[in-house]
């Protein structure tokens, strides 16, 4: 049983604070909580296991071709168990923005969303398919440096990979052609899988007896992932945009202040304004400022999809909805928002 304890909380707790960052980093519009936890389970349940069943199927076919040694090391961590595990991984992705289409906005939302589903990948490949073994075969004082190696050195990497593929499928869902909305993700994918593959390869050799292959793999993963998180940046900074353009008409039509303007294309005031409605009317005001902000940032950025697409006739509606929505969650933040 401690073993066990000490494998659950050794990947579970460094997971729950990655996934607080990346929840904290969709700074505008927060996606359902519901659906960043069907991500992250799909990586942890189907994704995970389906890997290990894929994987145990192709392994034995690899050694049977006559593959020895390195080389059967090389192909199956380095080319097998990244297209497998990728392609498990990245499906949903795929799945996500087809069928939730309107919740999947940008580049950002993919970025969140395969993180979500990296996240819940490493965790359950983590404890069942590292921690639990090795804490059987090892001491506890031999155990915990590899759980750091793999939480803390390399515990992003799941998640990094999968982002890439979800960057290049929130692309296709802004590209306004089709050869571009079909080939970005099968060059996200690629590039995940290319990543996945150094990093194994990398890792793979120093059981070998060659360590200049692992330092290699920590330049490529943490270079890789501070890229990643610079095009984070950028989305972000792009629909930071797409509110500042897409409110204008509502400030001018009487139904945003300046002020509120100001408030809504700011990430930091938005919230503080949160933090200041939850100190004075606890857990209620601050949902009804969160939801205003939301509503606010919904139809933004419904306003700039309707006009990529062209989609002139369905926007009166939808954006008459939206403002009767915006009127009804304003006035219930409305007492919360400014300071006595």
């Amino acid at each position: 049983m401690p073993i066990l304890v000490v494998a659950v909380l050794g990947a579970l707790i460094p997971t729950a604070i990655y996934v607080l960052f990346v929840w904290w980093l969709d700074r505008y519009e927060k996606e359902p909580l519901w659906l960043l936890a069907l991500a992250f389970f799909w990586g942890a349940g189907p994704a995970a296991f389906l890997s290990v069943a894929f994987e145990q199927l192709i392994f034995p076919a690899i050694a049977a071709l006559g593959a020895e040694g390195w080389a059967a090391d090389l192909i199956q961590v380095g080319i097998a168990a990244p297209l497998v595990e990728e392609s498990l991984k990245g499906i949903a992705l795929v799945g996500l923005v087809i069928v939730f289409f309107d919740e999947f906005d940008d580049v950002l939302d993919g970025i969140i969303y395969g993180a979500m589903i990296g996240f819940g990948f490493a965790l359950t490949e983590n404890i069942f398919g590292y921690f639990l073994p090795t804490l059987g075969e090892e001491t506890l004082g031999r155990g915990l440096p590899f759980i750091f190696l793999r939480t803390i050195v390399f515990g992003a990497n799941h998640a990094f990979w999968t982002g890439i593929t979800g960057a290049a499928v929130g692309y296709a869902r802004l590209a306004r052609n089709w050869p571009r909305r079909l080939l970005s993700p099968l060059g996200g994918w690629s590039l995940a899988v290319l990543f996945h593959s150094l990093h194994n390869i990398g890792t793979s050799m120093t059981q070998h007896g060659f360590y200049f292959p692992l330092g290699f793999s920590l330049i490529v993963d943490w270079g890789g992932l501070l890229l990643l998180l610079l095009v984070a940046a950028m989305a972000l900074r792009r629909e930071c945009r797409w509110i500042e353009l897409g409110l204008v008409a509502e400030v001018n039509q009487g139904l945003l202040t300046v002020e509120e303007y100001d408030v809504l294309r700011s990430a930091g005031r938005r919230l503080w304004l949160q933090l200041l409605a939850f100190r004075r009317g606890g857990r209620q005001a601050s949902r009804a400022v969160a939801r205003y902000f939301q509503t606010a940032t919904e139809l933004a950025f419904k306003k700039r999809h309707m006009r990529a697409a062209g989609n002139r006739g369905a926007e009166s509606a939808e954006v008459q909805r939206l403002h009767q929505d915006l009127a009804d969650d304003r006035a219930s933040a409305w007492p919360w928002l400014w300071p006595v």
